[in-house]
Parts: C-alpha cells; structure tokens; sequence
C-alpha cells in the first residue's frame, strides 16, 4: 500500500483525509496538537511541527512516503512544497514559487511587476521603518492597513486611522509575523469575497464564489454565503488574472484560490493561496458546484492526472455560519434556534458545554451549513437580520 504524508488532521482537514482514503493511501498524519479530530481515522501519528521543513523531510524520508499532502495552513503548503521539491515528488510548485504566492510582500512585488490587479503596498522588516513611512502618509491618503506578510485568518491585521495609531498596530503585525516582516497598504473601501479555482494545465476549469462577512471580528471571515452576488461582474476578469499567474509562474494542477475587494467597479486581489480554506468551507462549497473539491486537490497533491475534473456550475444557494461566543468563558449551553433548522443542511461542533473560550473572537465553536431557496431569503437571515445566537456563556 502507497503511503501519504498528510500534515495535518484538524476539522479543515477531514476532506483531504476522505480523499486519501478512496485513493488507498495508508495515511501518516503530523502536527503539534493531540487528539485532533482527523487524527483518529488515520493510520499512523507522529508528533512534529508541520512548519519545521526539516523535520518533515526527515520523518519523509523514514516513512519512505510516495506522496506528501499539505494542510489548510500556509505553513503546511510551504513545508509540502519544500519536501516534495527535496524528494522529487509530483504535485507542486517550486518551492520559491509557493513562497510568491503565500507570503503578502513577495507576491506584490510580483504583481506590480506583471500589472496584477492588486493595492500597491510596501513591506518592512522592523517597527521604526514602517512608522517612518506613515509619519510621510498625507492625511488625505488614510484609512491604511496593516498586515503580517505570513499570517491567516486575519491574525495581526488592523486598520490605521490616523498616524497616532501606527504603532501599535505595527508592532501588533509584527508579533504575528514569524519571518517578522508586515506590509502597509491603502484600506480599499468595498465588499470582500473568495474566487475559488481549480488549475489544469494552467487553465481554469472550476469557479466557486462567495461573499465574505466578518462581523465580530473585523479580519476574520465569519459567514460565507455562495454564489458571490457580483459573481458575473468579475469573473472573466478574475479567470484571466489567475490563468496569467499561473503562466508567468508555470503552476501546477490545483487549487488556486484568491479574495479580492470589489469597489463596485473592478475586483481587486488582496490575498493569493494554494490549499483548500478554512471554516470548512469546501461543504457549502461543493454543495454549490456539485464537485468533491478535495477529492481532486488531494489527486493533483498526490502527483495523479486530474484531467477527469467534471464540468460544472454554481446551483442554488448555500453558506455556512461559524458558531462563535460574545465573550471569553466557558459555554454553558450550545442550543440551535429553532428557525435555524428549516436551512440546516450539514453541522459540526469542535467544542462542548464546558469547554472554556479564552480569545471569543477567533476561536470556532462549530460551524452550521446551510441551503436557502433564495439569495434575498439567504442575505436577510443570515446578514440583515444577523445574531449570533447559538451559545450560553457562564
């Protein structure tokens, strides 16, 4: 039986691990983090540090594995990346290549230099430099934003108002960096939303769109609601943009996700990856194509053709909801309001009564999966008339 290196088995994983499993891999599992809920439907653990390239070269190289399989994580997507470019496996792109695409300020020297449509930012590698660019910053050119150029889920972001809130923001973006570089950019006033692709032979024959709400926390994306209302507006314009990356860079069959603001005019790309997303997002996802993504992602990472990718377009209406507390504590109750259950289609709990919440706002309880007949039925549910209403907090 062929073996499978999969970096890691959270709730985000569990499609990768399905995959693996209809392909007959014997699957080894890494990451820091015991009894994750993946771990236990595969084959084997080893405790290790997915982000420590070296590490997973090393375990590699003694499982004599003959695929590697990232993880919904960057740093996952970078060490697969650089073990399968060591080992001469199939399945990725180069390894200063996956770094362009996944680290913030690589890849806007890369669009700026191929014309991408994307905000102008400049990185820093320290606190003083980066201040003493905003002190230049007219006032008329505020609101910025400030970002960690190797973080996810919206860990170290903030909005720059003025000068006098510049450092903290600075110094906050840089305590979440590892590689302790940030970027600075104008804050593009529109809506966010995800344009999911799947590559082959550089061209791009799946779409999944959604709309992006981040309501308890700014900068980090709360409800998914699919497909993205300005679907027809952008998506010849998006198609292009990422076929025209995915030829300078020569990438392989995949994933290629972005988000972009939308001002109303144009879509704008304000973050790059290759992995399948978080908050489970694949459920509503491939509810809404009617194509097991994972499936054919974990083909491509494992080196096999993908060239059976089905057709296919974006039906009904679909979202997701994450299950977050108001405030830190320890859940007293988990109790889903009645007129969820009529849109009900999928959920997952990742926490119980109990259970203690320390940061309320990052921190996922579960996830409700849900079907609308209507994007208006869907929009006012789930946004116009939002409450965050499935927790009870000691």
């Amino acid at each position: 039986m062929k073996k499978a290196l999969l970096l890691c088995a959270s709730h985000n994983d569990l499609g990768l691990i399905r995959a693996l499993k209809k392909l007959g891999y014997f699957i080894i599992v890494t990451g820091n983090i015991p009894n994750l809920i993946g771990q236990k439907i595969c084959d084997k653990f080893i405790a290790a540090d997915y982000s420590n390239k070296e590490l997973i070269l090393k375990i590699a190289k003694t499982e004599k594995i003959d695929a590697i399989v990232q993880c919904c994580n960057d740093f996952g997507v970078y060490t697969a990346s650089y073990v399968a470019e060591k080992l001469g496996l199939s399945g990725y792109d180069n390894y200063e290549t996956t770094l362009t695409i996944h680290n913030k300020d690589k890849f806007k020297k890369f669009a700026k230099e191929n014309n991408i449509l994307t905000p102008h930012s400049e990185s820093f590698s320290n606190v003083h430099s980066a201040i003493e660019y905003v002190k230049k910053i007219p006032p008329n050119e505020f609101p910025l934003i400030v970002k960690p150029t190797d973080a996810s889920a919206g860990n170290g972001i903030s909005k720059i108002e003025n000068f006098d809130q510049c450092k903290n923001s600075i110094v906050q973006a840089f305590e979440k960096s590892r590689i302790k570089k940030i970027v600075i950019e104008p804050f593009i006033t529109g809506t966010q939303h995800g344009f999911c692709t799947f590559l082959v032979n550089k061209k791009v024959v799946y779409v999944c769109s959604n709309d992006e709400y981040s309501i308890l926390n700014p900068y980090r994306v709360e409800i998914d609601t699919f497909p993205a209302s300005n679907f027809l507006q952008v998506k010849d314009i998006l198609i292009s943009q990422i076929e025209k990356i995915a030829n300078i860079l020569n990438l392989c069959d995949g994933i290629f996700h972005l988000q972009y603001i939308f001002d109303g005019q144009k879509p704008m790309i304000i973050e790059c990856m290759r992995r399948i997303l978080g908050n489970m997002y694949h459920v509503p996802g491939n509810a809404v194509t009617s194509v097991d993504l994972e499936f054919f992602e974990t083909k491509a990472r494992c080196g096999l053709a993908v060239k059976d990718f089905p057709c296919s377009e974006q039906k009904s209406f679909f979202a997701y909801k994450t299950i977050l507390a108001e405030k830190n504590g320890v859940i007293k109750k988990i109790k889903i309001p009645k007129q969820y259950e009529e849109f009900i289609f999928d959920s997952i709990l990742l926490l119980k009564e109990g259970d203690e919440i320390l940061d309320y706002k990052k921190t996922p309880i579960g996830f409700l999966f849900l079907k609308f007949q209507s994007e208006e039925i869907m929009k006012n549910f789930l946004i116009k008339n939002y409450k965050n209403d499935c927790i009870d907090i000691f």
